[in-house]
């Protein structure tokens, strides 16, 4: 995560509260990820999730 962190922060046309709604996401998206990983497996609910983060983050970047 420490990759995709420097990338979406370190862009300039990510500022104010959009950075600080942005920095939540990632540390949403990096729990996300853990409990995903523990489980095991993926299931559609996961895909789901993903979808929404991925929403969320482009959402945040236009």
């Amino acid at each position: 995560m420490p990759f995709l962190r420097g990338k979406l922060l370190g862009n300039s046309f990510v500022g104010g509260q959009r950075r600080e709604y942005m920095e939540y996401l990632l540390d949403e998206l990096e729990r996300f990820y853990e409990r995903v990983s523990w489980s095991g497996e993926v299931s559609e609910r996961h895909w789901k999730a993903l979808k929404s983060f991925q929403r969320d983050i482009l959402s945040c970047i236009y």
